[in-house]
């Protein structure tokens, strides 16, 4: 499973993602991509709609392994309304759908009726430049007030919404991910602790600590008066324990 922004919010571009389904297809190598953050890109150029996709690097639906999965989710931000799709050859899709009537009969009709409109180029267009504006502005009061605080980002996030925040330069134990984590639940805050994003298949690197302890997880997808709260409690607490 492949995702075009990773933890740390690198985006994947459109010449890796090329590479990307230019290998899938040389090799007979299916390659599953998880697109639900596309719409948040903050590399583009100006005027250029920011949208990243494996899509346009298909050219045969049905002979190249490629399946792409989004929806509503994120990229429309209708999280109730649990409507995704999938694009790949038709026997996938076939199965797929399949699957899908077998273990839940699939996605509600009227849902699926109500969101044909959202789909149209023009709406996509809007919608996406809005959100984008929306969440650039948000993705730079973040990282200003983080850094005053002295949690950095090794990388400024080229997509999606979060800051994949470098906590090394605070004092301990909040230079600790999990510590972190529980410092700020007590300020009724929640970060993800950076090592929940580390793969390590059958914890066999159990006799060692996480290469993202020292790591955790901000998302500015809240309205800015939350985010604005939020911070103000982490700044709080990382004086507090100055």
């Amino acid at each position: 499973m492949s995702n075009p922004c990773n933890p740390t919010g690198k985006l994947v571009q459109g010449d890796e993602l090329s590479r990307w389904v230019r290998i899938g297809r040389e090799l007979d190598c299916s390659l599953l991509i998880d697109e639900f953050y596309s719409h948040y890109v903050w590399s583009g150029r100006p005027g250029q709609l920011p949208i990243e996709s494996a899509a346009r690097y298909v050219e045969d639906v049905n002979r190249d392994p490629i399946v792409i999965f989004d929806g509503l989710t994120k990229n429309w931000r209708y999280p109730g309304w649990r409507v995704t799709w999938t694009v790949g050859p038709a026997k996938v899709i076939e199965a797929v759908a399949s699957a899908g009537s077998f273990l839940d009969g699939g996605g509600s009709r009227p849902l699926q009726r109500a969101a044909i409109p959202l789909l149209a180029e023009d709406v996509v267009q809007k919608e996406t430049q809005a959100i984008n504006a929306a969440f650039r502005d948000k993705r730079d009061r973040m990282l200003h007030r983080l850094e005053r605080m002295g949690i950095r980002a090794d990388r400024t996030p080229e997509g999606t919404f979060y800051v994949w925040g470098n906590l090394n330069s605070l004092p301990p134990p909040l230079n600790d991910g999990m510590s972190f984590f529980r410092a700020a639940l007590e300020k009724k805050v929640i970060t993800v602790p950076g090592e929940f994003f580390d793969v390590n298949p059958g914890k066999r690197r159990s006799h060692r600590a996480s290469r993202f302890r020292s790591y955790t997880r901000f998302s500015f997808g809240a309205p800015q008066a939350q985010l604005d709260e939020a911070l103000d409690r982490i700044e709080q607490l990382v004086l507090s324990r100055a």
